[in-house]
């Protein structure tokens, strides 16, 4: 009914806050349905930091110095992974969910294929991967190729959601 349930954090102190629960550019939040964990992208101080459902602080990870790192936008997947558009390096970043990086793919580009400013990530249910980019201003499909390993696949969204 558009009631406001909770809020929780406070703006940081620029440019390299630390303590838990304040940031910086909130760029995005993503939760991971079976835990109920809330990942808070806090994207000025390149961190993602980790709150249960009520706002509880649980952990952070820190993506690396920007530059050149810059996230932009993350989903959580139900492959039980997030993955992070990152506008530094132009590439999509997959990490477990307690913040290990796994693994990478993409480049910068205004061919097809090639990413520039994403600001939006979404999968469906056939296991496509869609961005959406605001410096190239368009929408792109990737489609996993047959035989890829799984391990390195954008993962499909979570049932409940569909």
């Amino acid at each position: 009914n558009g009631k406001k349930l909770a809020q929780w954090g406070e703006k940081g102190t620029a440019p390299n806050e630390k303590r838990p629960g304040y940031w910086n550019n909130v760029h995005g939040i993503a939760v991971d349905p079976t835990t109920r964990e809330v990942f808070v992208n806090d994207r000025a101080n390149s961190r993602a930091q980790v709150f249960d459902e009520n706002g509880k602080y649980l952990r952070e990870w820190n993506f690396g110095p920007r530059p050149p790192m810059d996230i932009h936008s993350f989903i959580v997947t139900s492959d039980r992974k997030l993955w992070a558009a990152d506008q530094g390096t132009h590439k999509i970043l997959g990490y477990d969910l307690q913040g290990h990086f796994l693994y990478s793919w993409g480049s910068w580009g205004e061919y097809p294929g090639g990413m520039w400013g994403v600001h939006g990530l979404s999968t469906d249910q056939e296991g496509n991967f869609y961005v959406a980019e605001v410096n190239n201003g368009r929408v792109q499909k990737f489609r996993p190729r047959q035989g890829a390993n799984p391990e390195f696949v954008v993962g499909k969204p979570w049932k409940g959601v569909w």
